[in-house]
């Protein structure tokens, strides 16, 4: 956590460094949010059979932090808090003509820290921009709510062993352990600022988040249950996003005289 702290910090004052020759410096101070359709790239957990995937909604909330070191481009930052995770519903087979039926709702909390690179256009009180960068999540809570029936005398038990041999139920609401403590993965942001006074902007867009670290924790990457490769799971989410700001122009605070 701390070495990540210390990344951003240093890639603000890069980018301070080289922009002392540039116009258009100013520092962005504001509050975001998001709300989010959430998924898990993966419709098989714990070697169980597939089941299909169900629409899940979510929504992040965040302080941000910029700096504009030209009119085009900059960097940003947020602190953002994110909830995540993946519904899951349908019907499991494990043996011919006994079918349970399932629904599943994982629910992850995350602290995100995206970096953003910057570049806007265009002139005006309405300039557009577009923003990516890596971003690196720090799990906070994992639960679920599992729920799985029985039919035509098909069994419900709920028990498997993970890969070192130990025992867990599938179904236990509680799953931090299982799900990896960091997810390193990619934060793109199309959008646009809209001015409303010569300090304060409101912005909107579109952001997308894949993480390319499979969220599964080791002892429970499990082989699916007929016999195939494990597959990993990923996060993702997409959604609209808003923010309001304050820009300080540091170039003008600069040359001021007292």
């Amino acid at each position: 956590m701390k070495k990540i702290i210390l990344l951003s910090s240093l890639l603000f004052l890069i980018g301070i460094q080289v922009s002392n020759a540039q116009k258009g410096k100013e520092v962005i101070i504001g509050l975001g949010g998001a709300f989010t359709s959430t998924w898990i790239v993966n419709q098989n957990f714990y070697g169980e059979p597939e089941l299909d995937y169900a629409p899940k909604t979510g929504y992040a909330l965040s302080l941000n932090l910029g700096y504009d070191f030209t009119e085009k481009m900059g960097v940003a930052t947020e602190l953002q808090y994110s909830t995540q995770g993946q519904k899951y519903s349908g019907k499991q087979s494990w043996e011919s003509n006994v079918f349970n039926p399932v629904d599943r709702d994982i629910k992850l909390t995350y602290f995100n820290l995206p970096i953003f690179f910057k570049y806007r256009f265009g002139t005006g009180n309405t300039r557009f921009r577009f923003m990516a960068g890596p971003q690196f999540g720090f799990l906070m809570d994992a639960t679920q709510d599992y729920d799985r029936e029985s039919t035509n005398g098909g069994s419900t038990s709920t028990y498997v062993l993970d890969k070192t041999g130990k025992v867990f139920d599938v179904t236990a609401p509680n799953i931090k352990d299982r799900i990896e403590n960091m997810d390193i993965g990619i934060a793109i942001d199309v959008g646009a600022d809209i001015s409303l006074s010569d300090q304060f902007f409101v912005n909107a867009g579109l952001r997308l988040n894949y993480g390319f670290t499979d969220i599964n924790s080791a002892p429970y990457q499990l082989q699916k249950h007929d016999g195939t490769d494990y597959a990993p799971s990923n996060n993702l989410w997409g959604g609209v996003y808003f923010g309001i700001n304050y820009r300080l122009d540091v170039q003008g605070y600069s040359q001021r005289s007292f």
